[in-house]
Order: C-alpha cells, then sequence, then structure tokens
C-alpha cells in the first residue's frame, strides 16, 4: 500500500521539506505552490499581505511512511504556530509509480 503525505510549509520551506524526506527514506515529491486564506491578512502599511504557502506531496511505501513524516514533522517544528500542517492519507491505487534503485 501507498501513502500520500501533504506538507503545507510557508513559501520557501518546500526544498527543504523535500531534502528531509530523501534523508528519511523518500524518493521525491511534488511542490505545487499556493495562497493560504484560513487566517485574515496582515496589514503593512495600507497593503494586505497574504500567506503564501508552498504544498508538498510525497507517495511513499507503508513501510516507510510513518519514518518520513516523522522526520518532516520533527524537522520543520510544525508544532510551532504557523509553521506549517502535515497529514497522510492511504492511497487506494497508484499507477505509474516507478520505484528508483539505489545507485
Amino acid at each position: 500500500m501507498w501513502y500520500l503525505i501533504y506538507a503545507v510549509v510557508p513559501r520557501g520551506r518546500a526544498g527543504n521539506v523535500i531534502r528531509i524526506a530523501e534523508q528519511a527514506g523518500s524518493q521525491g515529491g511534488t511542490i505545487i505552490h499556493g495562497k493560504g486564506i484560513g487566517r485574515k491578512p496582515k496589514r503593512f502599511l495600507s497593503f494586505e499581505v497574504e500567506p503564501m504557502r508552498d504544498i508538498v506531496w510525497i507517495i511513499v511505501n507503508e513501510s516507510n511512511y510513518q519514518e518520513v513524516s516523522q522526520a518532516i514533522y520533527d524537522s520543520c517544528d510544525l508544532e510551532q504556530e504557523g509553521q506549517g500542517v502535515l497529514y497522510v492519507e492511504p492511497l487506494n491505487a497508484v499507477y505509474g509509480l516507478v520505484e528508483q534503485e539505489e545507485e
């Protein structure tokens, strides 16, 4: 079985999430840029500053999804407010994914 790890972090931190996940055993991921809308935007002078986010998708095997997700959580200080959110979903089917052999 495969799992999809979602990490939503402040803009610019997605590369760090990918690096941590790879060190924990994943084979990469996908980064999507987004905008947070859950909180009222902060104001600077007369401008509203929208919270920009990076969304990272990482598909991992059942054998290491807990290790990868825990490494991301611990390394990205996600217990701190505003640092992001992490969640994991099981995938019913995955097509086109090829596991890469380590060199």
